[in-house]
């Protein structure tokens, strides 16, 4: 027993700690309020107790700034990270390892899974204090109050696990309260296989959405996930269990289990796509299915905004990510038509570029508080004109508010969207694609044409309905449209990894566009370059299990699996 006391173990903060730490940080306590509180007291009190809860909230991190103020789109062929001190660009250089990763969330998964075994453990009808004291009711104010509390942290357990799985494969699967301090508890939890871990986080989502209610009971429960929540995230599960890297032998069986899941939401008709001015900026709209972390914020901006503009100008993305965007006017297949090299964004054409651009990407003409960005060298927010400026030409507009005035100080409320009902198509469509193509034919086409609706392009014409019944080409299409409409939201980073495309796509240079003005006639000239390296090493498809956790087990006799190439 002497080595307990050294070990941090992966799935535990000690329940001491849960206690005499400050009580800001697990608890949503008054600031004059005693914090003596033990664990009787703590599950015992009417506020307290669903402040547990509440708190669990605050283990899942927002994506808008956690890697030195850089996102995980930096990791990925979307964007270069103007940076260069940045921790995101480690995964560029091939540089992370058991002992550095800068998107290791290993403790923090499973500390926020013991949160939520210890609050499951306490609503137990037998022995728990919550139902023993009634310091959660059955029902309140007509809200089958309980209910709802433990349907949240089902819906957290299967989060939480739902992280680890698709960072570290082989991950340890844990529904119960462990004593950090019983070296047979700890040790005696089987490190599951990828498909075991699927099935152990499905139950939880469906046992989650079975407590959920299907909608607010009033304004003040909003945010909270609802009954379709966990099944929305059963979803994305599925679907990257059923991807190449998950599912080497294509069983069609597990692509068919993925539509089913993404269908459940779909035809419950509850969510529908919002505006592109909205869906980021408006907290609370029909696309969006789950969010967290909703703040009074203008951080985005600080780190995002062109540098003439107060920002920082960190997120720059990339030219192969610009040019996949369409024109307006165009079928999929002449996508390109209408494209002027000498006016390539489309802003006065007739043939525009489709609307998602310019909510993404603010680009050399793009309009921002009534000023014209300028990245040209030479203009105000130039190719290099500063540390922090461009990189790539281009400046993130994605996510940002283009009505704050950085130099007032005034912030938006905004929480990061984890999922939105966009995504929700695309699963389906890709699932049902890889399923049977031909059979599933025309519901494949038109959720694509809802989605290709709101971005201002044109309908599937017959021509490219004729080609996408390839199913390779309504694959690559698919694909294409995942990046355009997902960007910067950490999926395609995920998504090159479940597909396998990352040793192909992320072994390449990431390209940018240098503009220069003719001094004379104000003529611009474009010129793609080589604006970043990448380095992708197969082994990187999985992160490697924390060294620590390897040590400790090794430490006490015990063997724990590494991920291959990690060993």
């Amino acid at each position: 027993m002497k080595r307990l006391n050294q070990l941090y173990l992966f799935f535990t903060v000690a329940l001491f700690a849960l206690i005499t730490v400050s009580c800001s940080d697990y608890l949503d306590k008054e600031v004059n309020v005693d914090t003596t509180l033990d664990y009787n007291e703590i599950f015992s009190d009417v506020h307290y107790a669903p402040g547990f809860l509440n708190n669990i909230y605050n283990d899942i991190s927002d994506g808008y700034s956690r890697f030195g103020g850089a996102m995980l789109a930096a990791a990925c062929d979307e964007a270069v990270c103007s940076n260069p001190a940045a921790s995101v660009q480690l995964f560029n250089k091939g540089a992370i390892n058991a002992t550095t990763n800068p998107d290791d969330v290993w403790d923090a998964m499973y500390k926020g899974i013991r949160k939520c075994n210890i609050f499951l453990k306490e609503l137990n009808p037998n022995s728990g204090i919550i139902v023993k004291t009634n310091s959660i009711p059955v029902l309140k104010e007509g809200v089958k109050l309980r209910d709802y509390y433990k349907g949240q942290a089902y819906f957290l357990r299967g989060f939480f696990h739902f992280e680890l799985l698709k960072r570290y494969n082989r991950i340890f699967c844990v529904n119960e309260v462990i004593d950090p301090f019983d070296e047979n508890q700890v040790f005696s939890v089987p490190q599951s296989d990828f498909e075991q871990a699927v099935e152990f986080i499905v139950n939880d989502l469906d046992t989650a959405a079975k407590y959920l209610p299907a909608t607010y009971p009033d304004d003040s429960y909003k945010g909270r996930p609802l009954t379709l929540t966990p099944l929305a995230l059963k979803s994305r599960l599925l679907l990257y269990a059923a991807s190449p890297l998950n599912n080497p032998t294509n069983d069609p069986a597990k692509w068919k289990r993925a539509a089913d899941a993404a269908k459940v939401i779909v035809d419950s008709k509850k969510y529908t796509l919002t505006s592109l001015s909205k869906v980021f900026t408006e907290l609370y709209n029909s696309e969006i299915i789950f969010s967290v972390r909703a703040q009074n914020r203008n951080d985005i901006e600080k780190f995002n905004y062109p540098i003439s503009y107060q920002g920082s100008g960190y997120m720059n993305p990339t030219e192969s990510l610009v040019d996949a965007f369409g024109m307006t006017a165009s079928t999929y297949i002449a996508r390109r038509d209408g494209f002027v090299a000498t006016d390539p964004y489309s802003i006065t054409a007739a043939k525009k570029r489709e609307e998602r651009l310019r909510y993404t990407v603010y680009f050399n003409g793009a309009r921002l508080k009534d000023t014209t960005v300028m990245t040209f060298i030479g203009g105000k927010d130039g190719l290099f004109s500063t540390p922090s400026a461009t990189k790539t030409g281009y400046y993130m507009s994605k996510f940002t508010d283009a009505t704050l005035d950085l130099s007032k100080g005034q912030t938006s409320l905004r929480g990061w969207v984890y999922m939105r009902y966009a995504e929700i198509i695309l699963n389906y469509a890709e699932s049902l694609n890889e399923s049977d193509n031909i059979a599933n034919f025309a519901a494949i086409t038109k959720e694509l044409d809802v989605l290709r609706n709101r971005a201002t392009l044109r309908p599937f014409s017959t021509a490219d309905k004729n080609l996408l019944k390839d199913k390779a080409e309504m694959r690559k299409y698919i694909k294409q449209e995942r990046r355009l409409e997902l960007a910067f939201e950490e999926h395609r980073f995920w998504d090159l990894r479940r597909w396998k495309d990352a040793e192909t796509v992320l072994n390449q240079p990431v390209k940018g566009v240098r503009i220069t003005k003719d001094a004379t006639t104000g003529a611009l000239a474009y010129e793609v370059f080589d604006a970043d390296t990448r380095l992708f090493n197969p082994k990187m498809y999985w992160y490697p299990i924390p060294r620590k956790e390897i040590l400790k087990y090794r430490n006490m006799g015990k063997t724990i699996v590494q991920n291959p190439g990690w060993e």
